[in-house]
């Protein structure tokens, strides 16, 4: 019985553990709406949408690509919706159109993303080309995003760009 209950210690403080390395994105993660710069965040690139890295990779929807904390921020909803009468924020959100065409239940279900893109990488979709140097806005699942510590080098995302898996 003893043995019992030091392995249900263990598996709950592992699982715990892991809780706190890989989580989804949430407010936490994002003080004020920014990135934290020691993290990581790594989302699912949206259907219809194709990413070139500095490598010449090319990711299409489906595909994971990770960002440092630095380049980007969380959207709030409202924020979104407000925003759609600013041309120059709708020229950079890449899948508005299925953003604003999704039922109020289904929204809550992604989360609106603002990304620098890093020279090099390049993203398309919905008739939209987006080049290193610039802002993105992406409507990202909440389901496969997650956020995590990031364990990469000084100057690892100056050279890599994005990693992309």
């Amino acid at each position: 019985m003893k043995l019992l209950r030091i392995t249900i210690a263990v598996l709950a403080l592992f699982l715990s553990g892991t809780t706190v390395y890989a989580q989804g994105f949430n407010m936490k993660s994002f003080p004020n709406g920014l990135g934290k710069s020691d993290m990581m965040y790594r989302f699912l690139v949206p259907e219809g949408v194709t990413v070139t890295n500095k490598k010449g990779e090319v990711m299409k929807g489906g595909s994971i690509v990770t960002v440092p904390g630095s380049s980007i921020k969380l959207l709030e909803p409202a924020y979104a919706q407000e925003q759609a009468k600013n041309s120059a924020f709708m020229s950079s959100f890449m899948n508005a159109s299925q953003y604003f065409a999704m039922s109020a239940d289904k929204v809550r279900n992604h989360a609106v993303i603002g990304l620098k893109v890093p020279e090099g990488v390049t993203v398309e979709g919905y008739g939209k080309t987006v080049t290193g140097g610039s802002e993105l806005v992406l409507m990202v699942a909440n389901a496969g995003s997650e956020t995590m510590q990031d364990t990469n080098p000084p100057g690892y995302w100056d050279t890599a760009g994005w990693d992309m898996k």
